[in-house]
């Protein structure tokens, strides 16, 4: 390697000894990547970049989305969209074998599709799922295995935080990527239902019948529900359909959210005020890991490590899908002690060079594949939330539910782990499966 790629890998080095000691990854990927930047470049070099990359930054108009997202997220929350989901799911299929932890799947699917974050959907569906799950008799593991899984919906149904992250860090296009999302979270909820069918068919007891809801019921869910699809339809089908821009789609659905927000709950300037604090403070932190990654990024770029790294991968001969499932495999123990953003951050710089290195090999374009890519890292991420020891998802239902053991909720997920495992290898197999809407159609 040259004397630049050494001091490349040794600032990763350097990167992953300051998060292992709870340095925060936006700061931390700021400081070695000025510092990088001073040793390769020079004090006035790294400088200029930070001058360059601050501003630069901060006036991207991707930005735009993110506290617009994070926002509609929390006025859906607010206004109980989640509970109006999990009832209207409730009232089709309350009545199978397992049936509640199944709408609390595909209500977990409409809910992160308007809140974004899979801890606030595992967070919310622990108040509002976890309770009348328990009344109706369902074993605390299939239980809260459901919800903790269910919650990582969050980060893959559009509109996602962790794609517009992504999108801003390889200027991979937002649109592209909700779109290739769309099919990988159907097929998440589909193989949540499989797994729950084949743990209820094994036990009975842990998913037992509830009543049978006549129609009456079924469609006051579907009009309490309505809101929430209304809003789905107006932020993707916009974006696909070409209506507006991903920053224009955001205001629309923030905007949504408010409505409904105030339409249920009046003006609450208690709850509005939290809200908006809350957005301020969650886009804070999302713009400094931004700048941090625009640092880190750069100083990877200088130093070469990117590039020697896929040179040195593609120079063993492995086959393109031996080096992708090597890369899941890298992920999945990265998961067990890393957070979903620090998981992104750390690895895209490296690894996303290498992947468009072998497009060809896999039947894509390097634009396919950025994308394909942006798919692939959030799903292992997803799974990265429910792994042991870490699984913040795990965790967050822990916090909410005192009396179950983690070793129970580990349990739980465990099928839902190996539905995740089987779908990654789907599209690792057919990459089809998430480029065919966004180029294909």
């Amino acid at each position: 390697m040259t004397d630049q790629a050494w001091i490349g890998l040794y600032g990763f080095a350097v990167l992953l000894a300051l998060v292992g000691v709870s340095i925060p990854i936006g700061l931390a990927m700021g400081i070695v990547g000025f510092g990088g930047l001073w040793l390769l470049i020079g004090p006035s070099g790294a400088l200029n970049a930070l001058g360059i990359i601050g501003p630069g930054d901060l006036v991207n108009a991707n930005l735009s989305v993110v506290p617009l997202f994070v926002l509609m997220g929390l006025f859906a929350g607010q206004a109980g969209l989640s509970g109006e989901l999990f009832r209207a799911a409730n009232a089709f299929v309350g009545h199978i074998r397992g049936g509640l932890t199944m709408a609390n799947i595909a209500a977990s699917a409409g809910f992160g599709a308007i809140c974004g974050s899979s801890l606030a959907t595992a967070a919310t569906m622990s108040k509002v799922a976890l309770p009348e799950m328990r009344r109706h008799g369902y074993k605390d593991a299939l239980a809260t295995g459901s919800i903790a899984a269910g919650g990582t919906l969050g980060i893959l149904i559009p509109p996602s935080i962790m794609l517009v992250l992504y999108s801003i860090i390889t200027e991979t296009p937002l649109g592209d990527l909700f779109m290739a999302a769309l099919v990988p979270g159907a097929m998440a909820v589909l193989f949540y239902m499989v797994a729950i069918a084949v743990v209820t068919g094994l036990d009975p007891d842990a998913g037992p019948r509830a009543e049978r809801a006549n129609w009456t019921a079924r469609l006051h869910g579907l009009r309490d529900a309505g809101g929430v699809a209304l809003l789905f339809v107006a932020v993707i089908g916009g974006i696909y359909g070409g209506v507006f821009t991903p920053t224009e789609a955001a205001a629309v659905g923030a905007s949504g959210t408010l409505v409904y927000f105030l339409l249920r709950r009046g003006f609450d300037w208690a709850n509005l005020k939290g809200a908006l604090l809350e957005t301020a403070g969650t886009t804070a932190m999302i713009f400094l890991i931004v700048i941090g990654a625009g640092l880190f990024s750069m100083f990877m770029s200088f130093s070469g490590l990117p590039r020697v790294f896929a040179a040195s991968i593609l120079d063993l001969g492995f086959s393109p899908l031996m080096i992708a499932f090597a890369i899941m495999l890298l992920y999945l123990v990265l998961g067990c002690f890393m957070d979903s953003i620090g998981m992104m951050i750390l690895t895209v710089p490296v690894l996303l060079p290498l992947i468009q290195g072998l497009a060809p090999d896999l039947g894509m374009t390097t634009a396919e594949a950025a994308v394909w890519f942006g798919i692939f890292a959030i799903i292992v991420i997803e799974i990265g939330l429910l792994t042991p020891p870490f699984g913040l998802n795990v965790f967050i239902i822990k916090g909410a539910v005192r009396d179950v053991s983690l070793g129970t909720i580990y349990r739980g997920v465990v099928p839902f782990w190996i539905a995740d495992i089987l779908r990654l290898t789907l599209l690792i197999l057919f990459p089809a499966l998430c480029l065919y809407i966004p180029f294909m159609l």
